[in-house]
């Protein structure tokens, strides 16, 4: 029975957790958010590049561009470097394809 009271009037332990180790933690997590926001604004618009007329694909293209960019800063931030190598070759996969189908069809 002593033990018991005892151990009811300790005070709780943090385990841990610190307003910086919170904040970190939370910085995480809105960067891994974003990263997903930014990888399907970027999907979004490279379908999109497919529907442009020519002459605004190049629009599409940059737009596409900086929402991977976007995303990979993000996964930088948040410290996932697999999730930067996929970004990453994701994004230079969507650069060869523009190169190879959009480039010098500009309404040129």
């Amino acid at each position: 029975m002593f033990l018991f009271s005892w151990l009811s009037k300790r005070p709780a332990r943090k385990r841990g957790r610190t307003p910086q180790t919170d904040s970190v933690r939370d910085a995480g997590i809105v960067a891994r958010v974003d990263m997903i926001r930014f990888e399907a604004l970027a999907e979004a618009s490279y379908d999109s590049l497919f529907e442009s007329i020519p002459g605004t694909a190049m629009h599409r293209f940059e737009e596409t561009h900086r929402y991977f960019d976007g995303a990979i800063d993000a996964a930088r931030i948040a410290r996932l470097p697999h999730e930067v190598a996929r970004l990453t070759r994701r994004r230079d996969q969507v650069v060869r394809i523009y190169n190879s189908q959009f480039r010098y069809s500009n309404g040129r």
